[in-house]
């Protein structure tokens, strides 16, 4: 009982947190179990809540054991549908025993459930798998060969814009799933052979399904180069693909791409590396973005208009939405700094701190509005209404406002600083011209290829 309710809150919650949630291929997601699911894990706690939110059926977790705690709390997670997984680097002078999580989860398997794992241990706030424990497998491989069940292990790839940022985006990829019964002969004869194998594909699984770079330095390049050529990119976007989908097949082929130039041309990446870092750090010390760059005095000037009388029209809406909004919305960003340093925790506690400050903030404006006003009830139904709505319009007018002072920043620089301007603008055009050369390069190479294949 605790789990519903607590999933239909948090389902809610995502709606609000994630200004866009995209499930691909969600037909693969199975209505009933046993179903084993593997993902990557850049986001801790909101991993499993934006998974589990999509499944129809009930979903038990592993977690390592560490956020265990008192009586309370056990049971608490207990009815959450956490199992305890000890691991050796939590305990490195105690011995590790599984046999309780083990037998766990195979009944959570034989009561048709859904069980989630992350396979990389802990969770890492990167665009990169770490390495795959073998954990996974060896659960899957010894429940299929003791209960007889026929069970699969779906993949599934997490792909945020910001892990930690209120109203950013993420993009769940669901992979098809790998049947476990491929792999029990042989784990029948060399059960450790086997437990590498199934744990070599899960990761080669996983690996298409997320945004996979590398290092830092070229995870850095490549959002560098989708700020500045991310548009043209999406001019050759596969036709069909809905807009989050495109941005993560390109983004997937800039990043080959980036790795293939890494290997066979290190100094013209390095070059343009310093390139890019030197014309953005010029945009970032004036306060300006590259796609404003791009466009011209008069489109500037008459946007510029357009955004100024949006900003006068919206201002008395902007100070309702803040009077009603500010503190609820302040609150659980300062509960998650205060809470952690881990900004991989951020997102999680901004998200459960705010399933409670926002009702409660909003029953407690109702009261004072009803008691001081005594408005009737059709009226404060429609006050009810526009607590949120006004919150969401204080979003985009802050959003708004930040994209005019960038107007009038380079309407300055036209009128005060136009040579400025200029040397912006060639530089530009200079890293667009040396990234469409790379870009038809790359393709060749690859029509290169695969015609020799």
């Amino acid at each position: 009982m605790l789990y519903a309710i607590l999933k239909l809150i948090y389902r809610i919650g995502l709606r609000v947190f994630f200004s866009e949630l995209e499930v691909r291929n969600r037909h693969l997601l199975p209505a009933q179990g046993p179903l084993l699911i593997v993902s990557n894990h850049p986001n801790t706690f909101m991993d499993p809540v934006v998974i589990a939110a999509q499944l129809q059926q009930p979903a038990y977790f592993i977690a390592k054991s560490t956020v265990f705690g008192s009586r309370l709390q056990n049971w608490l997670l207990g009815k959450m549908h956490l199992i305890p997984i000890h691991r050796r680097e939590d305990t490195p002078d105690q011995p590790v025993s599984n046999e309780e999580a083990f037998a766990a989860s195979f009944r959570a398997l034989e009561q048709q459930k859904a069980l989630i794992i992350f396979p990389e241990g802990n969770s890492f706030n990167q665009r990169r798998l770490r390495k795959i424990k073998t954990g996974t497998a060896r659960i899957a491989l010894s429940a299929e060969a003791s209960t007889g069940l026929s069970l699969q292990i779906l993949p599934v790839g997490l792909n945020y814009s910001a892990p930690t940022r209120f109203r950013s985006s993420v993009f769940v990829n669901v992979g098809k799933p790998i049947a476990v019964s491929e792999y029990v002969k042989a784990y029948s004869t060399d059960n450790h052979a086997a437990v590498l194998a199934l744990t070599e594909e899960i990761r080669y699984r996983l690996e298409k399904l997320i945004i996979n770079t590398p290092t830092d330095e070229e995870d850095a390049l490549a959002r560098q180069v989708e700020e500045i050529y991310g548009e043209k990119l999406g001019e050759i976007a596969p036709v069909g693909a809905t807009p989050h989908e495109k941005d993560f097949l390109l983004t997937k082929g800039l990043v080959k791409s980036i790795i293939y130039f890494s290997q066979t041309q290190p100094d013209r990446v390095e070059e343009l590396r310093q390139q890019i870092t030197g014309y953005l750090q010029q945009l970032h010390h004036l306060h300006l973005q590259d796609a404003l760059l791009g466009k011209g005095k008069r489109t500037v000037l008459q946007q510029s208009i357009s955004l100024s009388l949006y900003l006068l029209l919206g201002l008395p809406v902007y100070f309702y939405g803040l009077l009603h909004n500010y503190l609820p919305y302040l609150i659980p960003s300062r509960i998650a700094h205060a809470a952690t340093k881990e900004e991989e925790w951020y997102a999680p506690i901004m998200l459960t701190a705010g399933i409670f400050t926002f009702p409660l903030a909003y029953a407690l404006e109702c009261w004072l509005a009803a008691e001081i006003t005594g408005a009737t009830l059709p009226a404060m139904l429609l006050y009810v209404v526009s607590l949120p709505l006004s919150g969401f319009f204080v979003l985009h007018y802050w959003h708004t406002l930040r994209q005019t002072q960038e107007h009038f920043t380079l309407l300055h620089l036209f009128a005060r600083r136009q040579p400025l301007v200029n040397n912006l603008r060639q530089q530009r055009q200079e890293i667009m011209a040396a990234l469409e050369l790379a870009r038809q390069e790359y393709l060749q190479e690859l029509q290169q290829h695969s015609s020799s294949i």
